[in-house]
């Protein structure tokens, strides 16, 4: 596995792979819910005001403080 970052150091149009999760349950409450799990392919669309990601066909908001705690892997995750 190559080197982890946190999804808030990526830029938009930048891939990678979900490779760990926050322990903090609020967080982790909310990313599971809307299917962000480790293994899955994200796009970063957007960085300001708030963070879009692409999951699939599923475009979703989230805020710098929950990106900043999505550890992710762009190593095979395409470009």
């Amino acid at each position: 596995m190559g080197k982890e970052m946190p999804l808030a150091a990526l830029r938009p149009g930048e891939k990678a792979i979900v490779a760990a999760l926050p322990n903090a349950r609020p967080h982790l409450a909310r990313l599971l819910a809307f299917g962000i799990l480790p293994g899955t392919a994200v796009e970063v669309l957007q960085t300001f005001p708030v963070y879009v990601v692409a999951i699939g066909h599923t475009r979703l908001a989230i805020d710098k403080e929950i990106a900043s705690t999505v550890l992710v892997d762009r190593s095979g995750a395409g470009r």
